[in-house]
């Protein structure tokens, strides 16, 4: 089984380097999608790693895949989330989890 990447420039070179070979480089949320579906079609790739931003924009078009997908920070960083557990529990009983 293979890994497939979708990423900006930076990712896509990085992963290229490490020696993977479905990785797509996208400029779009339409290039993005498109390289999904690609990958998600392709019965040889068992997950699919994507940067947290595009996954952040095109994330109702990846409800429907059917793969792992692992989001990963890009060159600007990690993105800041509220993780909706965490933030039900400080409803709950008013105490921020770390």
């Amino acid at each position: 089984m293979k890994v497939g990447v979708v990423g900006d420039r930076e990712t896509a070179i990085g992963f290229r380097l490490a020696g993977l070979t479905d990785v797509y480089e996208v400029k779009n949320d339409e290039e993005a999608v498109k390289a999904i579906n690609e990958l998600a079609n392709n019965e040889n790739i068992a997950f699919i790693i994507i940067t947290e931003r595009i996954a952040e924009s095109i994330k109702d078009k990846l409800k429907n895949i059917n793969k792992v997908i692992v989001e990963i920070p890009d060159k600007h960083g990690k993105l800041e989330r509220i993780d909706p557990v965490k933030e039900l529990i400080r409803k709950a009983i008013g105490v921020s989890m770390k």
